[in-house]
Protein backbone atom coordinates (compact mmCIF):
# COMPACT_ATOMS: atom_id res chain seq x y z
CA UNK A 1 0.00 0.00 0.00
CA UNK A 2 1.77 3.56 -0.94
CA UNK A 3 -0.46 5.89 1.44
CA UNK A 4 -2.43 5.00 4.52
CA UNK A 5 -4.73 7.17 6.76
CA UNK A 6 -2.86 8.78 9.52
CA UNK A 7 -3.62 7.43 13.02
CA UNK A 8 -5.06 9.48 15.62
CA UNK A 9 -1.65 9.22 18.00
CA UNK A 10 1.49 6.93 17.32
CA UNK A 11 3.56 6.08 20.91
CA UNK A 12 6.72 5.33 18.61
CA UNK A 13 6.53 8.67 16.13
CA UNK A 14 9.58 9.58 16.02
CA UNK A 15 10.65 12.80 13.27
CA UNK A 16 13.41 12.46 11.28
CA UNK A 17 13.11 15.73 9.30
CA UNK A 18 10.31 18.69 8.85
CA UNK A 19 9.66 19.34 5.06
CA UNK A 20 7.09 21.06 3.13
CA UNK A 21 4.82 18.00 0.55
CA UNK A 22 2.21 18.66 -1.22
CA UNK A 23 -1.77 17.86 -0.48
CA UNK A 24 -2.77 14.96 -2.93
CA UNK A 25 -6.03 16.48 -3.14
CA UNK A 26 -5.79 20.21 -3.96
CA UNK A 27 -1.87 20.10 -5.08
CA UNK A 28 -1.02 22.75 -3.11
CA UNK A 29 2.08 23.11 -0.96
CA UNK A 30 1.66 21.75 2.51
CA UNK A 31 3.68 21.70 5.90
CA UNK A 32 5.14 17.63 6.16
CA UNK A 33 7.11 15.42 8.46
CA UNK A 34 9.56 12.59 7.47
CA UNK A 35 8.67 10.05 10.12
CA UNK A 36 9.30 6.82 11.46
CA UNK A 37 5.97 4.88 13.22
CA UNK A 38 3.92 1.90 13.35
CA UNK A 39 6.93 -0.48 11.87
CA UNK A 40 7.46 1.96 8.71
CA UNK A 41 9.09 5.53 7.32
CA UNK A 42 6.64 7.60 5.89
CA UNK A 43 6.26 11.24 4.45
CA UNK A 44 2.86 12.72 6.73
CA UNK A 45 1.14 15.91 5.12
CA UNK A 46 -1.09 17.85 6.92
CA UNK A 47 -2.99 20.11 4.28
CA UNK A 48 -5.89 22.89 6.02
CA UNK A 49 -8.73 22.21 3.77
CA UNK A 50 -7.87 18.15 3.11
CA UNK A 51 -6.38 16.99 6.18
CA UNK A 52 -3.48 14.34 7.01
CA UNK A 53 -2.23 11.87 4.77
CA UNK A 54 0.19 9.76 4.67
CA UNK A 55 3.45 8.46 1.65
CA UNK A 56 5.00 4.86 2.81
CA UNK A 57 8.64 5.41 2.66
CA UNK A 58 10.16 2.06 3.92
CA UNK A 59 8.89 -0.77 5.67
CA UNK A 60 12.53 -0.59 7.25
CA UNK A 61 12.16 2.31 9.19
CA UNK A 62 16.02 1.97 10.37
CA UNK A 63 17.33 1.91 7.19
CA UNK A 64 15.42 5.01 5.51
CA UNK A 65 16.33 6.86 8.77
CA UNK A 66 19.94 6.74 8.66
CA UNK A 67 19.79 7.08 4.82
CA UNK A 68 17.85 10.59 5.35
CA UNK A 69 19.80 11.63 7.70
CA UNK A 70 22.88 10.85 5.71
CA UNK A 71 21.86 12.20 2.58
CA UNK A 72 21.72 15.79 3.60
CA UNK A 73 24.74 15.48 5.92
CA UNK A 74 26.44 15.42 2.71
CA UNK A 75 24.61 17.09 0.12
CA UNK A 76 24.07 20.88 -1.03
CA UNK A 77 21.29 21.97 -3.11
CA UNK A 78 23.67 24.73 -4.68
CA UNK A 79 25.91 22.20 -6.82
CA UNK A 80 25.47 22.29 -9.96
CA UNK A 81 22.96 20.78 -12.39
CA UNK A 82 24.78 18.78 -14.70
CA UNK A 83 21.88 16.74 -16.57
CA UNK A 84 18.93 17.77 -18.38
CA UNK A 85 15.49 16.43 -19.88
CA UNK A 86 13.85 17.67 -22.98
CA UNK A 87 10.61 17.07 -23.62
CA UNK A 88 10.48 17.00 -26.91
CA UNK A 89 7.33 16.14 -27.81
CA UNK A 90 4.16 15.39 -26.20
CA UNK A 91 3.40 12.90 -29.08
CA UNK A 92 3.88 8.83 -28.98
CA UNK A 93 3.44 5.77 -30.87
CA UNK A 94 1.98 4.05 -27.88
CA UNK A 95 -0.98 4.43 -25.36
CA UNK A 96 0.15 3.72 -22.34
CA UNK A 97 -2.31 3.71 -19.52
CA UNK A 98 0.61 4.44 -17.31
CA UNK A 99 1.72 7.27 -18.75
CA UNK A 100 3.46 10.76 -16.47
CA UNK A 101 3.13 12.75 -19.72
CA UNK A 102 -0.48 12.03 -20.68
CA UNK A 103 0.77 12.01 -24.38
CA UNK A 104 -1.66 12.70 -27.09
CA UNK A 105 -3.81 14.43 -25.00
CA UNK A 106 -3.01 18.08 -25.88
CA UNK A 107 -2.44 20.78 -28.36
CA UNK A 108 1.13 21.18 -27.34
CA UNK A 109 3.51 21.51 -30.02
CA UNK A 110 6.79 19.75 -30.63
CA UNK A 111 9.78 21.70 -27.87
CA UNK A 112 11.19 24.62 -29.35
CA UNK A 113 14.92 23.97 -28.98
CA UNK A 114 16.84 27.30 -29.01
CA UNK A 115 16.94 26.81 -25.58
CA UNK A 116 18.80 24.16 -26.20
CA UNK A 117 21.22 25.87 -28.45
CA UNK A 118 22.01 27.87 -25.60
CA UNK A 119 22.20 25.36 -22.74
CA UNK A 120 25.09 23.45 -24.36
CA UNK A 121 26.89 26.38 -25.37
CA UNK A 122 26.86 27.63 -22.11
CA UNK A 123 27.63 24.27 -19.84
CA UNK A 124 30.65 22.00 -20.03
CA UNK A 125 29.87 18.56 -19.97
CA UNK A 126 26.03 17.70 -19.49
CA UNK A 127 24.21 15.10 -19.67
CA UNK A 128 21.60 15.79 -22.19
CA UNK A 129 18.40 13.51 -22.46
CA UNK A 130 16.43 13.60 -25.18
CA UNK A 131 12.69 11.83 -24.30
CA UNK A 132 9.22 12.71 -23.43
CA UNK A 133 6.78 11.39 -24.67
CA UNK A 134 8.75 9.64 -27.60
CA UNK A 135 11.94 11.50 -29.23
CA UNK A 136 11.99 9.31 -32.02
CA UNK A 137 9.32 10.77 -33.59
CA UNK A 138 11.43 14.27 -33.99
CA UNK A 139 12.35 14.57 -37.56
CA UNK A 140 14.98 16.81 -36.72
CA UNK A 141 16.50 14.15 -33.68
CA UNK A 142 19.51 13.69 -35.38
CA UNK A 143 20.52 16.95 -36.25
CA UNK A 144 20.25 17.65 -32.70
CA UNK A 145 22.09 15.24 -31.10
CA UNK A 146 25.09 15.73 -33.21
CA UNK A 147 24.92 19.72 -32.19
CA UNK A 148 25.24 18.27 -28.31
CA UNK A 149 27.87 16.12 -29.19
CA UNK A 150 29.65 18.43 -30.92
CA UNK A 151 29.34 20.36 -27.34
CA UNK A 152 31.40 17.64 -26.03
CA UNK A 153 27.96 16.57 -24.08
CA UNK A 154 26.73 13.18 -23.01
CA UNK A 155 23.47 12.40 -25.66
CA UNK A 156 21.37 9.83 -24.07
CA UNK A 157 17.74 8.13 -25.72
CA UNK A 158 14.88 7.33 -23.48
CA UNK A 159 12.67 5.14 -25.86
CA UNK A 160 9.74 2.59 -25.66
CA UNK A 161 11.61 0.80 -28.10
CA UNK A 162 9.31 0.43 -31.42
CA UNK A 163 11.58 2.31 -33.98
CA UNK A 164 14.59 0.76 -32.63
CA UNK A 165 13.14 -2.88 -33.53
CA UNK A 166 14.29 -1.13 -37.30
CA UNK A 167 17.98 -2.01 -37.59
CA UNK A 168 18.49 0.55 -39.86
CA UNK A 169 17.09 3.09 -37.97
CA UNK A 170 18.95 1.61 -34.48
CA UNK A 171 22.22 1.96 -36.56
CA UNK A 172 21.54 5.86 -37.38
CA UNK A 173 20.93 6.58 -33.61
CA UNK A 174 24.02 5.35 -33.02
CA UNK A 175 25.49 7.12 -35.84
CA UNK A 176 24.30 10.78 -35.20
CA UNK A 177 26.32 10.20 -32.22
CA UNK A 178 24.01 8.81 -29.11
CA UNK A 179 25.93 7.41 -26.65
CA UNK A 180 23.33 5.55 -24.65
CA UNK A 181 19.82 4.46 -24.63
CA UNK A 182 17.41 3.73 -22.12
CA UNK A 183 15.02 1.75 -22.91
CA UNK A 184 11.36 1.11 -21.43
CA UNK A 185 11.27 -2.92 -20.68
CA UNK A 186 8.82 -3.82 -17.87
CA UNK A 187 10.00 -7.83 -18.14
CA UNK A 188 8.49 -10.58 -20.17
CA UNK A 189 5.15 -11.03 -19.36
CA UNK A 190 3.04 -10.34 -21.89
CA UNK A 191 -0.28 -9.57 -19.77
CA UNK A 192 1.57 -7.18 -17.08
CA UNK A 193 3.24 -5.50 -20.31
CA UNK A 194 -0.20 -5.14 -21.72
CA UNK A 195 -1.76 -3.84 -19.06
CA UNK A 196 0.95 -1.37 -18.45
CA UNK A 197 1.16 -0.27 -22.29
CA UNK A 198 -2.09 -1.03 -23.36
CA UNK A 199 -1.26 -3.09 -26.21
CA UNK A 200 -0.57 -6.55 -26.64
CA UNK A 201 2.82 -7.96 -28.44
CA UNK A 202 5.22 -5.53 -27.03
CA UNK A 203 7.83 -7.95 -24.99
CA UNK A 204 9.02 -9.66 -28.55
CA UNK A 205 9.17 -6.32 -29.96
CA UNK A 206 11.53 -4.98 -26.89
CA UNK A 207 13.47 -7.81 -27.46
CA UNK A 208 14.37 -7.03 -30.53
CA UNK A 209 15.20 -3.21 -29.65
CA UNK A 210 17.70 -4.83 -27.51
CA UNK A 211 19.08 -7.42 -29.99
CA UNK A 212 19.36 -4.52 -32.38
CA UNK A 213 20.95 -2.46 -29.84
CA UNK A 214 23.65 -5.20 -29.16
CA UNK A 215 24.60 -5.67 -32.40
CA UNK A 216 24.90 -1.64 -33.48
CA UNK A 217 27.03 -1.69 -30.38
CA UNK A 218 25.07 1.47 -28.20
CA UNK A 219 24.98 1.16 -24.02
CA UNK A 220 21.90 0.12 -22.65
CA UNK A 221 19.74 0.97 -19.56
CA UNK A 222 16.48 -1.21 -19.34
CA UNK A 223 14.28 0.49 -17.15
CA UNK A 224 11.43 -1.65 -15.39
CA UNK A 225 8.24 -0.36 -14.56
CA UNK A 226 7.38 -2.17 -10.98
CA UNK A 227 3.89 -2.21 -10.02
CA UNK A 228 2.34 -4.18 -6.95
CA UNK A 229 0.28 -7.17 -8.08
CA UNK A 230 1.54 -6.97 -11.56
CA UNK A 231 4.80 -7.28 -12.16
CA UNK A 232 7.05 -7.64 -9.08
CA UNK A 233 8.63 -11.31 -10.06
CA UNK A 234 10.06 -9.21 -13.19
CA UNK A 235 12.74 -7.77 -10.96
CA UNK A 236 14.36 -10.68 -10.68
CA UNK A 237 13.81 -12.12 -13.91
CA UNK A 238 14.98 -8.96 -15.87
CA UNK A 239 18.22 -9.03 -13.84
CA UNK A 240 19.08 -12.87 -14.64
CA UNK A 241 18.21 -11.79 -18.33
CA UNK A 242 20.99 -8.95 -18.29
CA UNK A 243 23.66 -10.78 -16.70
CA UNK A 244 23.88 -13.37 -20.21
CA UNK A 245 26.81 -13.06 -21.67
CA UNK A 246 25.62 -11.63 -24.76
CA UNK A 247 24.00 -9.20 -23.27
CA UNK A 248 27.11 -7.16 -21.87
CA UNK A 249 25.88 -3.98 -24.09
CA UNK A 250 23.52 -3.34 -21.19
CA UNK A 251 25.31 -1.74 -18.32
CA UNK A 252 22.22 -0.26 -16.35
CA UNK A 253 19.31 -1.79 -14.71
CA UNK A 254 16.85 0.56 -12.77
CA UNK A 255 13.78 -0.59 -11.33
CA UNK A 256 11.06 2.60 -10.91
CA UNK A 257 8.20 1.92 -9.06
CA UNK A 258 4.70 3.20 -10.63
CA UNK A 259 4.10 6.61 -9.46
CA UNK A 260 0.02 8.46 -9.69
CA UNK A 261 1.24 10.77 -12.20
CA UNK A 262 -0.34 11.61 -15.74
CA UNK A 263 -2.89 9.62 -17.10
CA UNK A 264 -2.39 6.92 -14.03
CA UNK A 265 -3.62 10.09 -11.87
CA UNK A 266 -6.23 11.02 -13.85
CA UNK A 267 -8.01 7.77 -13.95
CA UNK A 268 -7.60 6.78 -10.53
CA UNK A 269 -9.32 10.40 -9.86
CA UNK A 270 -12.23 9.72 -12.17
CA UNK A 271 -12.38 6.60 -10.57
CA UNK A 272 -12.88 7.92 -6.84
CA UNK A 273 -9.67 6.19 -5.62
CA UNK A 274 -7.68 8.10 -3.00
CA UNK A 275 -4.51 6.14 -3.58
CA UNK A 276 -3.63 3.62 -5.00
CA UNK A 277 -1.93 0.05 -3.64
CA UNK A 278 -0.63 -0.74 -6.67
CA UNK A 279 2.50 2.00 -6.75
CA UNK A 280 5.89 1.63 -5.60
CA UNK A 281 8.74 3.55 -3.64
CA UNK A 282 12.39 2.82 -4.50
CA UNK A 283 12.33 1.25 -1.20
CA UNK A 284 10.08 -1.10 -2.04
CA UNK A 285 11.83 -2.61 -5.43
CA UNK A 286 14.83 -2.69 -3.33
CA UNK A 287 13.07 -5.15 -0.74
CA UNK A 288 11.81 -7.15 -3.86
CA UNK A 289 15.62 -7.69 -5.24
CA UNK A 290 16.67 -8.62 -1.83
CA UNK A 291 13.84 -11.29 -1.35
CA UNK A 292 13.92 -12.64 -4.63
CA UNK A 293 18.16 -12.38 -4.71
CA UNK A 294 18.58 -13.49 -1.06
CA UNK A 295 22.00 -14.87 -1.51
CA UNK A 296 23.33 -12.28 -3.51
CA UNK A 297 22.00 -8.75 -2.19
CA UNK A 298 20.90 -7.64 1.75
CA UNK A 299 19.68 -4.82 2.75
CA UNK A 300 23.06 -3.87 5.09
CA UNK A 301 25.18 -4.81 1.90
CA UNK A 302 22.95 -2.01 -0.21
CA UNK A 303 22.85 0.46 3.03
CA UNK A 304 26.41 0.94 2.87
CA UNK A 305 26.84 1.19 -0.71
CA UNK A 306 24.22 4.49 -1.23
CA UNK A 307 26.38 5.94 2.14
CA UNK A 308 29.56 5.72 -0.48
CA UNK A 309 27.38 6.61 -3.56
CA UNK A 310 26.17 9.86 -1.95
CA UNK A 311 29.42 10.63 -0.77
CA UNK A 312 31.15 10.08 -3.59
CA UNK A 313 28.27 12.10 -5.36
CA UNK A 314 28.91 14.99 -2.64
CA UNK A 315 32.98 14.86 -3.45
CA UNK A 316 32.45 16.01 -6.95
CA UNK A 317 29.62 18.16 -6.35
CA UNK A 318 27.36 16.22 -8.08
CA UNK A 319 23.42 16.37 -8.01
CA UNK A 320 21.61 13.30 -6.72
CA UNK A 321 18.09 12.74 -5.57
CA UNK A 322 17.64 10.63 -2.19
CA UNK A 323 14.58 8.84 -3.94
CA UNK A 324 17.55 7.46 -6.46
CA UNK A 325 19.41 4.51 -4.80
CA UNK A 326 21.87 2.42 -6.39
CA UNK A 327 24.35 -1.12 -6.48
CA UNK A 328 26.44 -2.58 -7.98
CA UNK A 329 27.79 -6.34 -9.34
CA UNK A 330 30.33 -7.56 -11.57
CA UNK A 331 29.30 -10.10 -14.34
CA UNK A 332 30.88 -13.23 -13.67
CA UNK A 333 31.06 -14.29 -17.54
CA UNK A 334 28.72 -17.42 -16.99
CA UNK A 335 25.53 -15.37 -16.57
CA UNK A 336 25.87 -14.91 -12.74
CA UNK A 337 27.01 -11.97 -10.84
CA UNK A 338 29.62 -11.01 -7.90
CA UNK A 339 28.20 -8.78 -5.56
CA UNK A 340 30.20 -5.72 -4.27
CA UNK A 341 31.07 -6.93 -1.00
CA UNK A 342 32.79 -9.55 -2.28
CA UNK A 343 35.04 -7.09 -2.88
CA UNK A 344 35.98 -5.16 -0.82
CA UNK A 345 35.83 -4.65 3.33
CA UNK A 346 32.11 -3.27 3.56
CA UNK A 347 32.44 -2.14 7.64
CA UNK A 348 36.10 -0.18 6.55
CA UNK A 349 34.11 1.59 3.98
CA UNK A 350 31.30 2.52 6.05
CA UNK A 351 33.28 3.76 8.67
CA UNK A 352 34.88 5.95 6.05
CA UNK A 353 31.50 7.13 4.65
CA UNK A 354 30.30 7.84 8.29
CA UNK A 355 33.72 9.68 8.94
CA UNK A 356 33.21 11.72 5.26
CA UNK A 357 29.72 12.81 6.90
CA UNK A 358 31.43 14.04 10.26
CA UNK A 359 34.34 16.07 8.45
CA UNK A 360 31.85 17.43 5.57
CA UNK A 361 30.19 20.36 7.37
CA UNK A 362 33.47 21.26 9.15
CA UNK A 363 36.04 21.21 5.92
CA UNK A 364 34.73 19.80 2.69
CA UNK A 365 38.21 19.57 1.14
CA UNK A 366 39.89 17.30 4.18
CA UNK A 367 36.94 15.01 3.74
CA UNK A 368 36.71 14.47 0.50
CA UNK A 369 40.86 14.16 0.17
CA UNK A 370 40.55 11.44 3.10
CA UNK A 371 37.48 9.96 1.70
CA UNK A 372 38.94 8.92 -2.08
CA UNK A 373 42.25 7.87 -0.44
CA UNK A 374 40.57 5.22 1.51
CA UNK A 375 38.27 4.19 -1.93
CA UNK A 376 41.78 3.95 -3.23
CA UNK A 377 43.23 2.07 -1.00
CA UNK A 378 40.03 -0.47 -1.27
CA UNK A 379 40.93 -0.32 -4.88
CA UNK A 380 44.31 -1.94 -4.44
CA UNK A 381 43.45 -4.68 -2.22
CA UNK A 382 44.22 -7.91 -3.75
CA UNK A 383 40.35 -9.17 -4.21
CA UNK A 384 39.99 -5.57 -5.97
CA UNK A 385 43.19 -5.95 -7.93
CA UNK A 386 41.27 -8.13 -11.41
CA UNK A 387 38.72 -4.84 -12.13
CA UNK A 388 40.99 -1.81 -10.11
CA UNK A 389 40.99 -0.14 -13.46
CA UNK A 390 37.06 -0.73 -14.04
CA UNK A 391 36.82 0.25 -10.38
CA UNK A 392 39.01 3.81 -11.22
CA UNK A 393 37.36 4.49 -14.26
CA UNK A 394 33.47 3.97 -12.50
CA UNK A 395 35.12 6.99 -10.13
CA UNK A 396 35.93 9.18 -12.42
CA UNK A 397 32.54 8.88 -14.41
CA UNK A 398 30.67 10.13 -11.28
CA UNK A 399 33.06 13.54 -11.52
CA UNK A 400 33.13 13.54 -15.47
CA UNK A 401 29.35 12.20 -16.21
CA UNK A 402 28.23 9.14 -15.95
CA UNK A 403 28.38 7.98 -19.81
CA UNK A 404 27.05 4.36 -20.48
CA UNK A 405 29.20 3.72 -23.26
CA UNK A 406 32.37 4.36 -20.91
CA UNK A 407 31.43 1.90 -18.23
CA UNK A 408 33.27 -1.76 -18.33
CA UNK A 409 31.38 -4.41 -19.63
CA UNK A 410 32.10 -6.15 -16.88
CA UNK A 411 29.80 -3.95 -14.30
CA UNK A 412 26.07 -4.02 -13.84
CA UNK A 413 24.88 -1.00 -12.07
CA UNK A 414 21.27 -1.20 -10.30
CA UNK A 415 19.10 1.69 -9.61
CA UNK A 416 15.73 1.75 -7.30
CA UNK A 417 14.06 4.81 -8.71
CA UNK A 418 11.09 7.42 -9.02
CA UNK A 419 9.14 9.69 -10.20
CA UNK A 420 7.81 12.25 -7.78
CA UNK A 421 4.34 12.79 -7.64
CA UNK A 422 1.71 14.50 -5.50
CA UNK A 423 1.94 11.68 -2.75
CA UNK A 424 5.60 11.66 -2.58
CA UNK A 425 7.07 15.02 -3.01
CA UNK A 426 9.22 16.47 -0.26
CA UNK A 427 10.16 20.03 -0.96
CA UNK A 428 14.13 19.13 0.05
CA UNK A 429 14.34 16.16 -1.54
CA UNK A 430 12.84 17.88 -4.97
CA UNK A 431 15.52 20.70 -4.56
CA UNK A 432 18.48 18.34 -4.96
CA UNK A 433 16.56 16.66 -8.40
CA UNK A 434 19.64 15.77 -10.18
CA UNK A 435 17.75 16.56 -13.47
CA UNK A 436 16.58 19.75 -14.78
CA UNK A 437 13.86 19.68 -17.45
CA UNK A 438 13.09 22.02 -20.40
CA UNK A 439 9.57 21.97 -21.71
CA UNK A 440 7.77 23.75 -24.04
CA UNK A 441 4.49 23.97 -21.69
CA UNK A 442 6.88 24.42 -18.55
CA UNK A 443 9.82 26.14 -19.65
CA UNK A 444 13.48 25.89 -18.24
CA UNK A 445 13.06 24.04 -14.65
CA UNK A 446 16.06 23.45 -12.21
CA UNK A 447 14.30 20.73 -10.91
CA UNK A 448 12.27 17.65 -12.74
CA UNK A 449 10.57 17.37 -9.39
CA UNK A 450 9.09 20.85 -9.11
CA UNK A 451 8.73 20.22 -13.18
CA UNK A 452 6.21 16.59 -12.35
CA UNK A 453 3.80 18.50 -9.48
CA UNK A 454 3.64 21.57 -11.64
CA UNK A 455 2.78 19.50 -14.53
CA UNK A 456 -0.07 17.34 -12.63
CA UNK A 457 -1.29 20.88 -11.55
CA UNK A 458 -1.94 22.08 -14.75
CA UNK A 459 -2.94 18.76 -15.88
CA UNK A 460 -5.63 19.48 -13.05
CA UNK A 461 -7.16 22.87 -15.07
CA UNK A 462 -8.29 20.70 -18.14
CA UNK A 463 -10.41 18.27 -19.00
CA UNK A 464 -8.97 17.00 -21.88
CA UNK A 465 -8.90 12.96 -22.02
CA UNK A 466 -5.76 11.15 -22.57
CA UNK A 467 -5.56 9.93 -25.94
CA UNK A 468 -7.95 12.95 -26.87
CA UNK A 469 -5.66 13.61 -30.20
CA UNK A 470 -5.75 10.32 -31.68
CA UNK A 471 -8.69 9.45 -31.56
CA UNK A 472 -11.64 12.54 -30.84
CA UNK A 473 -14.45 9.95 -30.91
CA UNK A 474 -13.07 7.23 -28.36
CA UNK A 475 -15.14 5.78 -26.36
CA UNK A 476 -14.69 6.22 -22.71
CA UNK A 477 -15.64 4.66 -19.66
CA UNK A 478 -14.22 2.67 -16.34
CA UNK A 479 -11.62 0.18 -18.29
CA UNK A 480 -8.88 2.86 -17.50
CA UNK A 481 -8.03 4.82 -20.98
CA UNK A 482 -5.04 4.52 -23.15
CA UNK A 483 -2.01 7.03 -23.12
CA UNK A 484 1.51 6.87 -24.53
CA UNK A 485 5.24 8.06 -23.17
CA UNK A 486 8.43 6.85 -22.92
CA UNK A 487 8.12 6.45 -18.65
CA UNK A 488 12.17 5.76 -18.59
Amino acid sequence: MSNAPTPATSEDRTVIRATRGMCDTCLQEVPAEVITADGAAWLEKLCPDHGASRQLLSRDPAYWAEMDRYYFAVNSEDYPQRDFLLRLTERCNLDCPICLAKANTETTTDLDLSNLEDLINSKRRIKVDFMAAEPTLRKDLEDWVRKVKAQGHIAALHSNGLRLTDKAFCQRMKDCGFDEVFLQFDGFDNEATKWLRGRDGLVELKLQAIRNLREVGLATNLTVVVAHGLNEPQISKVLQFSLMPENDHIREVFFLGLRILGSFRDQLAKDGNEFDEMAVMPDETLEMLVTQWPDQFNRDDIRIFNKLYFALLSSFKVKKCLYVQHYLALRDGKGGLIPFRDLVDMPRLDRAADRYARQFETNPRLARARFLASLARQAATHKMLPVMLDFIRLQLLFRSGMKLDEVSRKVVMLGFITACDPHNYDAQVGINCGKGELSMDGGFIESGAVANVQREARFDATDLEPGTLKDPNRATGKAMPADGASCS
